[in-house]
């Protein structure tokens, strides 16, 4: 991890088509500027761990589903692949 030390108003630049800003400081809160691509995502850590949690939870539930649907299908085919003179 690269550490730096930045005072108020100055950048930090990453690549070529992100900056960061030291935007204010007032305590131990320190506002940051991000310029970036409107391609590239940027969010807090605790919002991106949650919608990596919610992404996470969406995906279980629908391979549950899909798993469901695909047992359904084959007690459908068995049951149709029955004669129905075997009674």
């Amino acid at each position: 991890m690269l550490v730096l030390t930045r005072r108020l108003g100055e950048t930090i630049v990453i690549g070529d088509d992100i900056t960061i800003k030291i935007v204010d400081i007032h305590g131990k809160q320190i506002r940051i500027g991000i310029e970036a691509p409107k391609e590239i995502s940027v969010y807090r850590g605790e919002i991106y761990d949650r919608i990596m949690h919610e992404n996470k939870a969406a995906a279980e539930a629908a391979n549950s589903q899909n798993q469901t649907v695909t047992d359904n299908m084959r007690e459908l085919l068995k049951q149709k692949s029955i004669p129905a003179n075997d009674k």
